[in-house]
């Protein structure tokens, strides 16, 4: 195998005293789970405001702003969880070529836009889409899919003392996905009025919220601390229960202790243009411009049960191991 300066780096972390390797773990800023080659970007601890602010554009009464310190280090992953990378782990040796159904074999956990179409709705010999996104997968899939992870990572002792793989807490969804930003999206253009918002030079580097179904991950810019698709492509599902913010500052927050719905963070390739009135959801809305629901401070709640849902995926983190509540 040729050397690498990540191979060299893990090599280095593995050689010396535990407590030791951990400190030397989260100083690699690139890590990367074998078999999967599901990569990750180091993301420092530090404080930010979470919501938004009264004045911004279609902005929700859930998105109160308070100031949330992160404190420890985690690896978030670069991209959402592809499709090769869900099958791979979750469904070893499924015949994908022998595949003929439109609407996919659902029960067996395959996503809806699993192949390419050839005609209206006729999918036999179409191409894999698997770079494409997970979705159609709920959250305990979801959670399934970090849990196989972390058993082949425990046993490889690969993995930090304290840390595991799971969802990303809604905090560090957002704290990752601004980068250091404060506006409305974490790449700030030039101008903040609403006719740029709509303009084609600001949705490229975001969502094609026209194109009626996901595209392949890291097709379009990444934010400041190198992430993929944290504006668009599927809504990611977070570790939360969705429900208001807590009063005050907070530190390491994991949100509710029970509810029912959990969190979905990032928006999705379909969605309403920004400033539309409330409930149009008209698809000629979709044609103006980006989703209000693609904002960093944005949130949505969906049902953790929920299956045959395409708009939906996931991204990973390795992080201080938390309780799902």
């Amino acid at each position: 195998m040729k050397p690498t300066i990540f191979n060299i780096a893990l090599l280095a972390a593995l050689c010396v005293p535990a407590a030791a390797a951990e400190d030397k773990l989260l100083e690699v800023k690139d890590w990367n789970v074998p078999g999967i080659d599901l990569k990750l970007k180091l993301i420092q601890p530090g404080s930010f405001t979470m919501g938004s602010p009264e004045t911004e554009p279609d902005r929700r009464d859930d998105e109160v702003q308070h100031k949330v310190t992160i404190s420890k280090p985690f690896y978030m992953g670069i991209y959402e969880v592809t499709q090769k990378q869900y099958y791979d782990l979750m469904l070893p040796g499924y015949d994908h070529e022998s595949w003929r159904y439109c609407r996919g074999p659902i029960h067996d956990g395959t996503a809806l836009f699993y192949r390419s179409r050839k005609g209206r709705s006729h999918y036999v010999g179409g191409k894999l889409n698997l770079q494409h996104p997970m979705e159609c997968v709920t959250w305990h899939k979801a959670m399934q899919f970090c849990d196989k992870i972390n058993e082949a990572e425990r046993k490889a002792g690969r993995l930090p003392k304290g840390y595991v793989y799971r969802l990303p807490t809604e905090a560090e969804w957002e704290y990752a996905c601004r980068a250091g930003t404060t506006g409305s999206y974490n790449i700030e253009p030039e101008k903040t009025d609403a006719e740029y918002l709509r303009s084609a030079d600001y949705i490229k580097p975001f969502a094609n919220v026209t194109a009626g179904k996901p595209f392949d991950v890291g097709e379009r810019k990444p934010n400041a601390w190198g992430l993929y698709d944290m504006h668009g492509n599927v809504y990611e599902w977070c570790l939360d229960w969705y429900g208001p913010y807590p009063t005050g500052e907070a530190t390491d927050p994991t949100g509710p202790a029970e509810g029912e719905k959990r969190v979905a963070r990032g928006g999705c390739f379909n969605g309403v243009a920004p400033h539309s009135p409330p409930g149009v959801l008209s698809r000629a809305n979709i044609y103006e411009g980006m989703s209000p629901f693609l904002r960093s401070a944005s949130r949505y709640q969906f049902s953790p049960e929920i299956y045959f849902y395409p708009i939906i995926g996931f991204r990973v983190v390795l992080a201080p191991e938390v309780e799902a509540k």
